[in-house]
């Protein structure tokens, strides 16, 4: 299922989708986190977001493993170890986009308790989010040193 679309790898399709939105979604979800509350619409579509991307990160794993199994190699099982965390990665972000969400929908902002909460939360987000950037950052160019750095070095000028 997660090999391959029409002969081509589905890792190759899908790894793009991830390593560009996880991030954008990582720095979206922060920003969003230590906004005052806005609509609470907004917020759900950032929680949809989160796992949209999310699935698609499982997607790029669960491909990736099918592709390593065809290929092999060194640098391939390098990059596979170094990606297994990311979907449990996108997954905190997610829940942490979540327990925001459901904090705004059911305490008052003006709540000093609600606020030392929310507070609370948006670090939290932070923390996610600073590991998924970091980490898809890593697991990206793991990825681009395996497919293209003996490439790269074979065809120096």
């Amino acid at each position: 299922m997660f090999d391959t679309v029409l002969g081509l790898p589905v890792h190759a399709l899908v790894v793009h989708g991830v390593v560009v939105l996880l991030p954008l979604m990582a720095l979206v979800t922060l920003v969003w986190a230590w906004r005052r509350p806005g609509r609470a619409t907004a917020g759900w579509l950032v929680v949809v977001a989160d796992a949209v991307v999310m699935v698609m990160t499982f997607v790029a794993k669960q491909s990736g493993e099918a592709l390593q199994r065809r290929l092999g190699g060194q640098a391939a099982v390098e990059h596979g170890q170094l990606a297994g965390p990311l979907p449990l990665m996108a997954g905190a972000l997610l829940l942490a986009a979540v327990l925001v969400q459901v904090h705004r929908t059911r305490v008052s902002a003006s709540a000093t308790t609600g606020q030392q909460v929310r507070t609370a939360l948006s670090v939290l987000v932070t923390a996610a989010a600073g590991v998924v950037v970091v980490w898809t950052i890593r697991v990206g160019h793991s990825g681009a040193e395996a497919v293209w750095g003996q490439i790269v070095r074979n065809t120096s000028q």
